[in-house]
């Protein structure tokens, strides 16, 4: 999207009814005309005030009246444009309201399928949107208008005191700083999309060296990181200057026009004054229109080096709301109970290179335990959130009794079937809080009791639900926070539960207690787990053995050992036996 492409869907925003900020709009467009009005009359008043200096006043009433009306129209003007600031924030928070929303929207369903560091990079571009949007709305779209307003006004007062000579002089000067300005911005933005870029990448290795903290410390690696770290600073620095370098060729150009085009105008007006073909008060009235219209114009520099980052800003978050821009899916109902699971054919590779799956065509019967295994990197999670429809396939397609999942709204998935990873973050919130997240509905007391029984505390231990888990759980072990998920979704209804490697912190007594529970649901629920562990598959009614990214044979466990060398191999190996 180009840069008034952006500016164009921001003004339409903001005149929607659907923002609600039409009345900031109202009020802070009758402000800025009040502060247009000002800018024009006041210089005229000064003129005024020039000119009755120069004959015998009868009364001192007009003077006093005329010094009210230019130094009302000076102090007058900096109160309403600090009153039409108020407006301007008002609707930069509703857009930033407004974009936020929709980028979570359509980046979290993303983020959860991805393989990359989008999770550090969402958050700074979000941090970014409302200094961006103020800088663009405040600085472009709220700058540019009236100043051309201002300069329209103004050469339309001097068109009818003065002679057109000096008119065209000034609207060439004005039409030159903005043809150069045109030039400039568009050779600036390419390295204001680059320092964009470069601060991204500052935002998301930071990140990144955060939310690892205890790795790098432990390690002994701060050092190394703290030099990642600055290498990504000084990319950015490198990146800024540039930007800066073609600002500094942009004004050189903007003002070398301005600079001829004021000198003209005033060695003409001040010949013209002692020639007497033009007043004192004329002069002053050129001179200080002249000046207003550079001030603004040289000021516009400036908002132009930021406005190039934040423009790139929210192109960026942009591309996150429009990233999801596909037609709305009818809602499917919900089954009651327990589902059939077929997949045709169904083939994924990553993007960067990362092993997928290949043509693997199966079918799991309603209310079965279906246990996944094979060694590491077999294709296993990959398969499993195929399944799930968390990743979309690149060929063939998986049904729920019947129904392509692609056709199943992403928000109503959670209803047909639940996906639980290896690796789960909890809330920064209570205990209490992360058992009974949606769309889990049973009871704090069945909850206690399955934690307890599966030996969340030690024996006695009463349970603190008011504790706070910490920044993904950090104050819990990996088996508490297993154990914590997994009670939560023993009380949650759904078709299909996978796990994908959920009880892998668990000791066998647990999992073992935690498989016998969750099969008490056959008869309304499918279940499917992802396992390296023996006893895990022996129970299981069947096994999907994944080997090289392919179905490699399937079947109860006693039948693959009989009939499958790789998979009697898989539970030979000690490093697979879990």
């Amino acid at each position: 999207m180009t840069t008034f492409g952006i500016l164009a869907r921001l003004t339409r925003l903001m005149l929607s009814a659907g923002l609600g900020a039409r009345r900031s709009l109202a009020e802070a467009f009758v402000l800025e005309g009040a502060v247009i009005a000002m800018g024009v009359i006041g210089p005229y008043a000064l003129k005024l005030l020039i000119d009755m200096l120069g004959v015998p006043m009868a009364s001192p009433l007009p003077l006093f009246f005329t010094i009210l009306l230019f130094v009302g129209c000076w102090a007058g003007a900096s109160i309403l444009e600090t009153a039409r600031l108020s407006c301007t924030a008002q609707m930069v928070d509703a857009l930033a309201r407004r974009f936020t929303i929709d980028a979570l929207a359509s980046a979290l369903p993303d983020i959860t399928a991805a393989r990359d560091s989008r999770s550090g990079r969402v958050p700074g571009m979000l941090e970014r949107l409302s200094y961006s949007l103020t800088l663009v709305v405040e600085g472009l779209i709220w700058r540019l208008g009236p100043v051309l307003l201002q300069a329209l006004a103004s050469l339309a007062v001097i068109a009818g005191l003065i002679r057109p000579l000096y008119v065209l002089i000034l609207a060439l000067t004005f039409l030159g700083f903005l043809g150069a300005t045109w030039i400039g911005a568009r050779r600036h933005q390419v390295h204001a999309d680059a320092t964009n870029a470069a601060a991204s990448h500052v935002s998301r290795t930071i990140a990144d060296i955060v939310r690892n903290a205890r790795r790098v410390v432990l390690n002994g690696a701060l050092d190394r990181e703290l030099f990642h770290a600055g290498d990504a600073l000084v990319t950015k620095r490198q990146a800024t200057a540039g930007m800066y370098r073609s600002l500094t060729v942009m004004a050189t150009l903007q003002f070398s026009i301005v600079g001829i085009g004021l000198a003209a105008l005033l060695m003409l007006a001040g010949l013209d004054v002692a020639r007497g073909r033009m007043s004192a008060g004329d002069f002053i009235l050129l001179q200080t229109y002249a000046f207003r219209l550079t001030v603004p114009l040289s000021a516009l520099g400036y908002i132009l080096a930021q406005a190039g980052i934040a423009i790139a800003n929210i192109r960026d978050v942009l591309a996150l709301t429009n990233a999801n821009d596909v037609p709305v899916i009818t809602a499917q109902d919900a089954p009651t109970g327990a589902v059939d699971i077929l997949a045709q054919n169904v083939s994924f590779r990553y993007g960067d290179g990362l092993p997928g799956i290949t043509d693997i065509s199966l079918h799991v019967a309603p209310g079965r335990f279906v246990a996944i295994v094979g060694p590491n990197g077999s294709g296993k999670s990959t398969l499993a959130q195929i399944l799930a429809g968390i990743l979309a396939p690149s060929s063939g397609s998986v049904r729920l009794a019947g129904v392509d999942i692609a056709t199943i709204a992403q928000g109503e998935r959670h209803r047909h079937i639940l996906y639980a990873p290896q690796f789960i973050g909890l809330f920064n919130r209570s205990l209490l809080e992360n058992i009974l997240y949606p769309p889990a509905r049973q009871g704090i007391g069945d909850v206690e009791e399955l934690l307890h029984r599966w030996r969340f505390h030690e024996p006695g231990r009463v349970i603190d639900f008011d504790m706070e888990v910490g920044e993904q759980g950090e104050r819990l072990s990996g088996g508490q926070i297993q154990k914590l998920e997994l009670a939560r979704l023993a009380g949650v209804t759904v078709p299909v539960l996978i796990l994908d490697e959920s009880t892998s912190a668990l000791d066998p007594r647990s999992e073992a207690d935690v498989i016998m529970q969750l099969r008490r649901r056959a008869s309304s629920a499918t279940l499917i787990m992802i396992t390296h562990r023996l006893a895990t598959a022996k129970a299981a009614d069947e096994v999907l053995f994944m080997r090289d990214g392919q179905l490699a044979d399937s079947g109860p466990h006693e039948e693959l050992l009989r009939r499958c060398a790789s998979y009697r191999n898989l539970w030979s190996a000690p490093q697979e036996s879990g």
